[in-house]
């Protein structure tokens, strides 16, 4: 998988990469690994560039050196992985997937490229167990807006009721309302982690840097649009509980 930590100077590999110019973006990395040899970010990018061109024995041999020097990035062993599986080492590859997995359980492309491989070997309730255990990373999480939505408007309500009560004590009132928002806050960041996660569960492997770049860069956009959205909702609640609480009255 490609990573994005690179040196300035290797700004112009992701815009090789995109062009489809792959040859010249090998040739950057080059140039870039010459002043960092030990660099795996650079290292891992190469592979995946030579992994486009089916130059799948450089691309192993630059994978092992970026584990070598990091071998607690599983995007690094992935990397590994494709190249032994496209050499037709399958055996090898589900051994490196299998430790990717390992590092990261929630990575969900090593684990469907695990299944996959496990299912061309033959290896059926492997495959069935690996395809389970991705589902169950995927699937939940395509649903999660709904859950943060409910719990939010929920939350405004409670907000809005307490506000609207009379005769209690100030202190009680804005204690009672300190916990709902801190809860709300909390709600935000789980929000924002899942979200985050579920992006990087669907992750292409083979793309390019400046690709991925781009990516954080919506993604940061979305994230904030997201907040916004969950204020809305939360504020809308509140209306929402206030109105309530009135028409009882």
């Amino acid at each position: 998988m490609v990573h994005s930590d690179l040196p300035g100077e290797c700004e112009e590999a992701g815009q090789l990469m995109q062009e489809g110019r792959l040859m010249e973006a090998v040739a950057c990395y080059d140039r870039a690994l010459a002043s960092s040899p030990d660099n795996p970010a650079l290292l891992s990018n190469k592979a995946v560039a030579l992994i486009s061109l089916g130059r799948y024995e450089e691309s192993l041999a630059c994978s092992l050196r970026a584990i070598r020097i990091n071998p607690y990035d599983a995007d690094l062993w992935i990397n590994k992985g494709i190249a032994l599986d496209k050499l037709g080492r399958s055996t090898e590859a589900t051994d490196a997937l299998e430790q990717a997995v390992a590092i990261n359980p929630c990575n969900a492309y090593a684990r469907a490229l695990l299944g996959i491989i496990y299912q061309n070997l033959e290896m059926t309730g492997k495959a069935e167990a690996q395809n389970r255990k991705l589902q169950e990373l995927v699937f939940p999480r395509e649903y999660a807006w709904f859950y943060f939505i409910t719990a939010t408007f929920l939350l405004g309500i409670l907000l809005g009721g307490i506000m609207s009560v009379e005769g209690k004590p100030l202190p009680v009132t804005m204690g009672s309302a300190g916990i709902i928002i801190l809860f709300f806050g909390v709600i935000c960041i789980l929000y924002v982690r899942a979200r985050r996660l579920q992006i990087e569960i669907r992750r292409d492997v083979v793309s390019s840097p400046s690709q991925e770049s781009g990516r954080r860069g919506r993604g940061r956009g979305s994230e904030a649009a997201a907040l916004l959205l969950l204020v809305f909702v939360f504020i809308a609640g509140t209306g929402s509980g206030i109105a309530v609480w009135q028409y009882f009255r």
